[in-house]
């Protein structure tokens, strides 16, 4: 879900760090402008939130990221290739339902069910714009009927009458989804770059630093009947083996050939103005990120301390549960569990942290049974919240708390 995005600004291409999150958009053949007004919308948000959000929504679509490729059904292809990696998707039906697979209706529906079975988010749209009766596959459109009535009892589906009345709420839901709790917070990408403004290596950044602190700005290569060694500032970069000795070296030569550095006498090296003004910069670019990171980490933990407040107490104890079985459980395992209440309704139990994103709920097809996971992004701020445990005279609800 992590990767670096960027943004275009009188044509030019800025980088920044950001999550993304891969929208699938699903749908058979017969609604390509509603397929066309939802990415549209998706590259609206983006270009609204993405940099504040460090957040990016890719459309995905078989048309545009899935391979040719031979030996299996289509459909099985292009869930591999396409939904497995899908964090939402987006179905959209008209007056077709789509083409049958080896155990489904249709792909479309396939898509769906088995994105809904592995815990994730499915936003469903059926058409309702007027068509000529002439266009309409009366079998095709009896069987988009027969799962919108099988929508309807298993959750929330909405409907459009125009292709502008989809733009505009698809967009409002969008923008409500994109505010739940589990998107809002999700961890502080990693600096993907690693450096500044040009492509070095790790190992050749960590000793043009060392060297560029160092109060003589020179890196000593030492070549002896004993081995080879490599100092800059206080640090020893060889630890005498030929692989390390291979290592530094090439770091060395890919500082000297960038200009960073300049050889003035055998096995002495000096940092350039080049090479320090290059160490000026990711040292700013490390501060900035350090300092985002903090940032973002502050407001993460005042909201998670937020939510975890808001919660009965009883519920605060199912995280406490899950966290201590590892940060997951079956909801047969917790229910199963020795509690200090009878009649517990495990449901409410667990609804408030779900819809918070504290916790997933996922269906296990092999054991039959949701699982609960508590949320891994946020297990270092709950373990500080949650523990020790003080609920003043509540005595706990699961026995051993």
């Amino acid at each position: 879900m992590r990767g670096f995005g960027y943004i275009v600004i009188e044509d030019r291409i800025v980088g920044f760090r950001a999550n993304v999150l891969k929208v699938m958009i699903a749908s058979p053949g017969d609604v390509t402008r509603e397929r066309a007004i939802v990415t549209e919308e998706i590259h609206r948000w983006n270009d609204a939130n993405s940099t504040a959000r460090q957040l990016i929504l890719l459309p995905v679509k078989w048309e545009t990221h899935s391979t040719p490729q031979l030996g299996e059904h289509p459909q099985s292809i292009i869930n591999r290739q396409l939904l497995d990696e899908a964090d939402i998707v987006i179905g959209i039906f008209g007056t077709r339902v789509g083409t049958p697979t080896e155990e489904y209706v249709s792909g479309t529906v396939e898509e769906i069910k088995k994105h809904v079975a592995a815990g994730k988010t499915a936003k469903i749209y059926f058409s309702d714009v007027p068509v000529a009766p002439s266009t309409v596959d009366a079998e095709q459109y009896a069987l988009v009927q027969t799962f919108r009535e099988e929508c309807q009892s298993t959750g929330l589906y909405a409907t459009f009458d125009s292709l502008e009345g989809l733009r505009r709420d698809f967009s409002h839901h969008l923008d409500l989804e994109m505010n739940q709790p589990r998107y809002r917070w999700l961890s502080v990408p990693e600096d993907v770059s690693g450096n500044g403004r040009r492509d070095f290596s790790a190992d050749a950044i960590r000793l043009l630093r060392a060297a560029a602190s160092s109060d003589d700005g020179t890196i000593v290569l030492q070549i002896t009947m004993d081995g080879h060694g490599l100092r800059a500032g206080d640090e020893e970069f060889m630890d005498g083996t030929a692989r390390s000795k291979a290592r530094w070296r090439a770091a060395l030569e890919e500082l000297e050939n960038a200009g960073a550095l300049e050889q003035v006498s055998e096995g002495i090296y000096q940092v350039a103005a080049a090479g320090y003004d290059i160490a000026d910069e990711i040292d700013a670019q490390v501060h900035d990120t350090q300092q985002d990171s903090d940032a973002f980490m502050e407001r993460q933990r005042s909201h998670v301390g937020a939510l975890v407040e808001s919660l009965h107490y009883t519920q605060r104890d199912l995280l406490r549960f899950l966290l201590l079985q590892g940060g997951e459980a079956r909801i047969n395992v917790v229910s199963s569990a020795a509690t200090n209440q009878t009649g517990v309704d495990f449901s409410a139990l667990y609804r408030p942290s779900v819809d918070n994103g504290l916790i997933t709920r996922t269906e296990d097809l092999l054991h039959g049974q949701p699982t609960l996971r508590v949320n891994e992004t946020l297990v270092p701020q709950l373990k500080a919240l949650l523990f020790p445990r003080d609920e003043g005279h509540n005595a706990p609800l699961f026995k051993g708390l």
